[in-house]
C-alpha cells in the first residue's frame, strides 16, 4: 500500500474511532426520569439454630439463596450534585440444604442519591420496610428490615441497560416469645436489566 493509501486508511480509522457510540447521547440529561430493574440476586440467609427450631444440632442449613430482585424508581428533583430517586424494591431469595429450605422476601420503599447522566449513573440507596422469613421445616416470621448500599446502571440504548446492586439488609429480632429469632444482616448482590 502506498503512502496515499496509508493516509486514507489512517483517516478512515480516525473517523471511525472519533464517531460517538450510537447508544450514547450527545447531550445526556440527568439520571432518570424513571427506571425499572429486573435482576437475579444472590443473598445470604440466616443459619442460626434459632431459625430452625426442633432441628438436631449440626443439621445442614442453607447459607445463601438465589432469586429475583424487582424495583421501580422515579427521579423528581435534584439535591446538590445528586438526583434524588424515590421508589420501592421487592426481593425474593430461596435456598435449600438436604430437607431444609429457607425463603427471604423483602419489600422496602427506597430513597437514592444518583450521580451521572441518563446514559449511566451510580447511586447510594437506603430503604426501610419489612422482611418475611419462611423456613421448612420451621416457622415463618415478619421483621423490620433496614437496607443500605449502592450500585450502577449503564444504558446500551435509549431504553435498555444493565446494572448491578450490592446491599446490606439489617433484619430486626423477631419470632415469638417462645421461639425468638436473633437479628442478622445478610448481604445481597444483584445483576440484571434496567429499563427506562
Amino acid at each position: 500500500m502506498g503512502t496515499g493509501g496509508t493516509r486514507a486508511a489512517v483517516m478512515v480509522l480516525a473517523c471511525l474511532v472519533a464517531t460517538p457510540a450510537a447508544a450514547q447521547s450527545l447531550d445526556p440529561g440527568p439520571p432518570g426520569p424513571w427506571v425499572v430493574d429486573v435482576r437475579g440476586v444472590l443473598s445470604g440467609l440466616p443459619t442460626s439454630e434459632a431459625f430452625y427450631p426442633g432441628r438436631p444440632a449440626g443439621t445442614s442449613v442453607p447459607a445463601r439463596g438465589f432469586g429475583i430482585d424487582v424495583g421501580g424508581h422515579v427521579y423528581p428533583f435534584r439535591f446538590a450534585a445528586a438526583r434524588i430517586g424515590l421508589g420501592a424494591d421487592v426481593l425474593i431469595a430461596r435456598g435449600s440444604a438436604l430437607d431444609v429450605s429457607a425463603t427471604l422476601t423483602t419489600v422496602a420503599p427506597q430513597m437514592s442519591f444518583n450521580f451521572g447522566s441518563s446514559d449511566g449513573w451510580s447511586y447510594l440507596t437506603v430503604g426501610l420496610g419489612v422482611a418475611h422469613l419462611a423456613f421448612v421445616p420451621g416457622e415463618s416470621t415478619n421483621v423490620r428490615s433496614l437496607n443500605f448500599g449502592g450500585g450502577a446502571r449503564w444504558f446500551t440504548g435509549p431504553h435498555l441497560g444493565i446494572g448491578f446492586d450490592i446491599r446490606f439488609h439489617r433484619m430486626a429480632e423477631g419470632g415469638s416469645l417462645d421461639a425468638p429469632t436473633p437479628a442478622f444482616m445478610p448481604v445481597t448482590v444483584a445483576v440484571g436489566l434496567s429499563l427506562k
